[in-house]
């Protein structure tokens, strides 16, 4: 029996399919490709799925043991942007990713091993605001000059696609409801417009729905960059500089590796 999904796709779908589904409805997604493979894994060379940015499968990779780490390379590497090697074997230890390449221990008894190429495809940047407050208002207009593209959505509203970020700009309008949208349609950070006490009292009720404590360590309160912020241009400069400096974490991370090494 196949799942429904909201955008009409569902898990029983062909890869090719829904590649094209997600080329034409612009929404990111990664291509894994299985490049090695030693028996008894039941995924072969050349075998190919797309993955979604919430964990759907589309096409076949292998078992329940891979399935389940390559949806987990997929969210990172949406989130870093670059390629990732993950190699499946029972004779790693703890997973490790170095340059590129990812080990993970192989969790199943059958043995095997598995190695896949996950490519992310993100077609844009476009930030996710919900809110209808002057803040949110202002980022909506002022984003896309500092080519940081948004799509603005009013608390309560139905939420499409997926991105990679999200501001959540209520100020006291729907706030729980809006936090879990954005979690739910966000693979990375969710800035919240709050302060730090009032965000902790939304997490705490979030938890206690169910939310789990990966999604909640990703609300971020308050939001953007600390420069003292005070009236909503400034609140909204530094969460557009919160938001760059999001985008270019990995490249950070580079720079201060090859600093430490010279």
């Amino acid at each position: 029996m196949s799942k429904e999904r909201t955008n009409g796709m569902t898990p029983m779908m062909n890869w090719i399919d829904a590649l094209n589904a997600f080329e034409a409805k612009k929404e990111p997604y990664a291509i894994a490709t299985v490049v090695k493979a030693e028996s008894p894994s039941s995924g072969k060379p050349g075998d190919k799925a797309i993955v979604s940015a919430d964990g759907e499968i589309f096409g076949w990779i292998g078992g329940g043991c891979a399935q389940p780490v390559i949806t987990t390379a997929v969210t990172d590497a949406l989130i870093d942007g670059k390629p990732l090697i993950v190699r499946i074997s029972p004779s790693t230890g703890e997973t490790v990713t170095e340059n590129g390449v990812r080990d993970v221990h192989m969790a199943c008894h059958s043995g095997g091993s598995l190695e896949l190429l996950v490519e992310p495809r993100l077609h844009n940047q476009t930030i996710l605001v919900i809110g209808s407050t002057p803040v949110a208002e202002k980022l909506e207009s002022i984003g896309p000059l500092v080519s940081i593209p948004t799509i603005r959505y009013e608390p309560g509203a139905d939420v499409d696609g997926s991105y990679p970020t999200s501001v959540v700009a209520t100020q006291g309008k729907k706030d729980k409801d809006s936090l879990r949208r954005a979690l739910q349609h966000s693979c990375g950070v969710v800035f919240f417009v709050a302060s730090e006490k009032k965000a902790l009292k939304l997490k705490e009720q979030l938890v206690t729905d169910g939310i789990s404590e990966s999604d909640i360590n990703r609300i971020v309160a308050p939001a953007g960059l600390e420069v003292g912020a005070e009236t909503t241009d400034e609140i909204v400069v530094s969460i557009l500089a919160g938001l760059i400096k999001e985008n270019r974490k990995p490249q950070l991370v580079v720079a201060d590796m090859t600093e430490q090494v010279a």
